[in-house]
């Protein structure tokens, strides 16, 4: 199965655009440039945007991403673009493959299959696309991946993988415009549709108690 490399924005002018909806608004805007391939395993790109970020009536929050992008054996690491040539900070570093876009790469070998779930920590601030230093920890939890089905999507009728994970965040504080507001933590059962024709989570269900949303991908280029 071809990977991230392989997928269809991963070429200089390339771009993405997430779009949100429901209680959690997720979504961003990523252009691809810089982009050098080794093989389908290995490559490497700048990618540029925004993101967006609300939460139960919460301000929006909107700031700008740019990160040297870096796929080894398959597995996606990102570092600021300013600090590419430093070593990647462990802290509070936002991660993009929470936007499930770089989470699968090929990995999927059928209905049933396990797969571990990560714990990030993001800062909610100046260095991260929610908003100073607060941070919160985001737990996934074990991955399972259901029956193949298809699912309309902006590039047309795909065959998807259902993986179903839950994902949880701790509560914490975050400074909009001078105004300190509580975050509260999140617990939601995420379901990403795997594509494994276009290399792409094309959508991702999230469900908090019954209270659904959804992150959409709805260009690419």
């Amino acid at each position: 199965m071809a990977g991230v490399c392989d997928a269809r924005f991963m070429h200089d002018g390339g771009a993405v655009q997430l779009t949100g909806s429901g209680n959690l608004k997720l979504g961003a805007d990523l252009t691809f440039a810089e982009v050098s391939k080794t093989d389908s395993a290995n490559c490497r790109a700048r990618v540029q945007g925004t993101a967006l970020f609300s939460y139960a009536g919460l301000p929006a929050s909107q700031s700008k991403l740019d990160y040297l992008m870096t796929i080894k054996q398959g597995q996606a690491s990102f570092v600021r673009y300013a600090q590419a040539g430093e070593q990647p900070a462990s802290q509070g570093q936002f991660d993009l493959r929470m936007l499930g876009l770089f989470a699968y790469d090929g990995a999927i070998t059928g209905q049933g299959q396990r797969m571990p779930g990560a714990t990030y920590r993001l800062n909610i601030g100046k260095e991260a696309p929610v908003g100073g230093q607060p941070s919160t920890v985001v737990r996934i939890g074990e991955k399972t991946v259901g029956a193949k089905s298809t699912l309309d999507t902006a590039l047309g009728r795909q065959s998807c993988w259902p993986i179903r994970y839950t994902r949880d965040t701790d509560p914490t504080m975050a400074t909009f415009k001078g105004l300190t507001l509580p975050i509260p933590g999140m617990n939601t059962t995420v379901t990403d549709w795997f594509c494994p024709a276009v290399n792409l989570v094309m959508r991702q269900d999230i469900d908090q108690g019954g209270v659904k949303s959804a992150v959409e991908i709805t260009q690419v280029k």
